[in-house]
């Protein structure tokens, strides 16, 4: 199996680490109803909460079902970005030398059933992962493209 889902999820965390790091020089930086630590905290969360136990539990061989997994009604009042970027960083860090540990069979045969995904493997729950950084990219980069007007 091919690590460059691994490379990717790398790349993809340090350029939304960066734009948020960047964006938050503006205090009044907002992408919906959501500030920039908020954002921060949230992409901690769902790799702690989520991603992490999820992945683990595939390449565990438990045939886990998944619900949507959502943390947008959380309190992220009390954390500070700078605390929930280097959170996210290390979970994210952890995670990927996790799965550099897996047999390619642990990796794309073993699976869970996500309710909107249907099979997943641990190489789909990383792509799920890389998509989800990249639609906060997205976001992101609308916000410096209004910022620079």
């Amino acid at each position: 199996m091919s690590d460059t889902i691994l490379d990717e999820l790398e790349s993809s965390q340090q350029l939304v680490t960066a734009m948020l790091r960047i964006s938050a020089e503006d205090s009044t930086a907002r992408i919906g109803a959501w500030d920039l630590r908020d954002i921060a905290a949230h992409l901690a969360a769902t790799e702690r909460d989520c991603y992490v136990p999820r992945i683990h539990a595939i390449a565990a061989g438990e045939n886990p079902t998944f619900d949507l997994f959502t943390n947008d009604g959380a309190d992220f009042s009390g954390i500070h970005l700078d605390d929930a970027l280097d959170e996210w960083t290390a979970t994210r860090l952890m995670l990927i030398g996790y799965v550099k540990t897996l047999d390619p069979d642990h990796r794309t045969v073993l699976t869970g059933v996500h309710e909107k995904y249907g099979n997943v493997t641990v190489d789909r729950y990383l792509e799920i992962a890389l998509r989800h950084d990249r639609d906060h990219l997205r976001g992101l980069e609308r916000l410096a493209g209004h910022v620079t007007r």
